[in-house]
């Protein structure tokens, strides 16, 4: 628990995770024992650099804001796909389910990444765009 923990608290700090990126949106995963499947964030860039070697050589090392991350793991949770915090190279793994995450995150969602099917009603498509009925 002091890992989940430590991670919890440092993201709340930053108001990011560091993910590692093959190519644009395919993102390092791993799997578990039983075949189950994560996808690894990291609390520092420091730390997902370090993971950044064997498999995961060439990755690039990307950020991801809370927003975001509450629009992705909303999809993972669909994909029956979780997280792993801060794998570690022996492959040890600290795992949270993406919905638990998810609902955990959402008070400090700041709203400021927005996706065309989202469900909210006061996105701003700008002007000229979705105009009211009159």
């Amino acid at each position: 628990m002091e890992k989940l923990e430590k991670f919890l608290n440092a993201i709340l700090e930053s108001r990011k995770v560091w993910l590692l990126e093959a190519k644009e949106g395919f993102f390092a995963m791993l799997e578990d024992n039983d075949g189950e499947p994560y996808i690894p964030l990291w609390e520092s860039e420091d730390l997902a650099l370090k993971a950044a070697q064997g498999d995961w050589e060439g990755y690039s090392v990307t950020d991801m804001g809370f927003s975001e991350l509450g629009h992705w793991l909303k999809e993972l949770a669909g994909d029956d796909i979780d997280i792993a915090v801060s794998p570690e190279s022996e492959g040890e793994i600290t795992a949270i389910p993406a919905v638990r995450f998810r609902n955990w995150l959402k008070p400090y969602d700041d709203h400021s990444y927005k996706e065309i099917d989202d469900e909210d009603d006061d996105f701003d498509y700008g002007d000229g765009w979705a105009q009211p009925w009159n």
